[in-house]
């Protein structure tokens, strides 16, 4: 996929040269970049969903044997979390 980024001369500049001397690409500079955010952002919503299991396993509420929940109770929103 290609697209267009405007970034100042200036830095392109710059960038480049760091580039040229560290044997890469400006394109390759900036995919790895954007590689490094993607594997971080996973990292970080796999670490959320790991506190939310924590958190599940470690409130549960116990309830009367055969009690149902009402449509009322069931689609009410009222669950909040103490990270």
């Amino acid at each position: 996929m290609s697209i267009t980024l405007s970034i100042p001369p200036a830095i392109v500049q710059e960038i480049r040269e760091w580039a040229e001397e560290n044997g890469t690409s400006l394109n390759q500079y900036v995919r790895d970049c954007l590689e490094a955010k993607c594997i971080e952002l996973a990292k970080a919503r796999k670490t959320r969903g790991r506190q939310f299991i924590e958190f599940a396993k470690s409130h549960q509420v116990k309830v009367p044997e055969g009690w149902k929940w009402s449509r009322e109770e069931a689609t009410e929103r009222k669950m909040r979390c103490l990270a």
